[in-house]
């Protein structure tokens, strides 16, 4: 067992550039634009991410965030008590990073990751169970001198992956992003 626990440190010390590691910070602010589960859905999601250039290879990328989301249903007389949430999640996610135009740097990225909503109800809507998965799909683009600034579009879904006798789950089909990031 010390044998493969000394080979999977091996490979992964082998990912680490030669120079030294680095890596980029960041931080994205999300705001939900349009929502189908629940329709009258609304919120904002606030991302941290930790993106260690050991983990690129040539056009694709695996960095990690960690995030808050607040999501409410406005206007709720039906439901009183059960009018919002928080979510805490956390994300390994793949990006695909195309080639630069101009001063721009678009990408493809996707992730799921665990998620823990504090209420198991909204709206009309029972997600069975406190735990969860986020499931993330964008696109966007960086630009700057060093592609610091980032501008996206994405899609979230929050379920229990039939884990719980109730898994009704929220879909949020359109996120507008923004971000910053810096390097290390």
């Amino acid at each position: 067992m010390e044998r493969v626990r000394l080979a999977i440190l091996a490979f992964f010390l082998t990912l680490l550039p030669a120079t030294g590691f680095s890596a980029y910070y960041g931080a994205t602010f999300s705001y939900d634009v349009f929502a189908t589960e629940p329709e009258n859905l609304r919120g904002y999601q606030f991302l941290l991410s930790y993106d260690p250039q050991c983990f690129k290879w040539r056009h694709f990328n695996l960095y990690f965030d960690g995030g808050f989301s607040r999501l409410w249903v406005p206007n709720q007389p039906y439901f009183p008590g059960y009018s919002s949430v928080n979510i805490y999640s956390l994300s390994p996610v793949f990006r695909y990073s195309f080639k630069k135009r101009g001063p721009i740097s678009p990408y493809l990225e996707i992730s799921i990751g665990a998620a823990y909503i504090n209420r198991t109800k909204i709206d009309d809507r029972n997600f069975g169970m406190h735990p969860s998965f986020q499931d993330r799909l964008g696109v966007g683009f960086y630009v700057g001198n060093k592609d610091q600034f980032s501008l996206g579009l994405h899609a979230v879904h929050y379920s229990n992956a039939r884990l719980a006798s109730h898994n009704n789950g929220m879909t949020i089909p359109i996120e507008i992003d923004i971000g910053y990031r810096y390097s290390m």
